[in-house]
């Protein structure tokens, strides 16, 4: 799915007809997400997910003002039924101004990697987390993970506008403009006030 904007919603379906299997183990959901996009930590604590996000958390700065370095967002989930279906949203950064007419950028999202991790007991299990990965405080250290084959997570891709680097000297010229402007009316308000108390304080003598 191609989004045309800024905003959107990562769902991602996850089959648990074996979950008995795993009473001991937990679920996670792991998105490796690009450095254009934006998670709001304060709107997923409103969804009500329990997750652990390394990477930039300033949700004001544009692309031009952060690391090209993937962020990675665990979310913990509970496996109370046999079909799990986690929604992630998701934002994206203001882009870095391009050339050409009605310049776009195209951000396409991995699929995430589904797993159990579980204790050290479960001695058969042999998967590993994709090695780029950091470290999380939610996975214990000793823990063995089994990664899911089978999971459907709707293929996201957002195509977002971005601005034309030859426009650049006429947005700066109107934002110096309007600044100015914006500046007189706020001085002459004030003067326009001051000068309204001073006249009732006269008439008051």
């Amino acid at each position: 799915m191609q989004v045309k904007g800024f905003h959107s919603t990562l769902s991602t379906s996850i089959p648990l007809h074996a979950r008995h299997e795993y009473a001991a183990c937990n679920l996670f959901v792991l998105h490796e997400l690009p450095a254009d996009i934006i998670i709001d930590s304060f709107e997923l604590n409103d969804h009500g997910l329990s997750f652990q996000f390394v990477g930039n958390t300033n949700l004001e700065l544009p692309m031009s003002g952060v690391a090209n370095e993937s962020g990675w967002l665990l979310v913990a989930v509970k496996p109370e039924a046999d079909l799990i279906v986690v929604d992630v949203p998701l934002h994206v950064r203001y882009g870095v101004p391009q050339e050409g007419h009605d310049p776009r950028h195209i951000i396409q999202l991995p699929p995430p990697t589904c797993f159990w991790a579980c204790p050290s007991s479960y001695k058969s299990l042999h998967s590993t987390l994709p090695s780029q990965s950091p470290k999380f405080h939610l996975l214990n250290s000793s823990a063995q993970f089994e990664i899911f084959q089978h999971t459907t997570s709707s293929l996201l891709s957002f195509d977002i506008p971005v601005g034309n680097i030859n426009h650049t000297l006429y947005i700066e010229l109107c934002t110096v403009t309007v600044t100015l402007l914006a500046f007189v009316y706020v001085v002459q308000h004030c003067w326009t006030v001051s000068k309204t108390l001073y006249y009732v304080h006269l008439k008051m003598q």
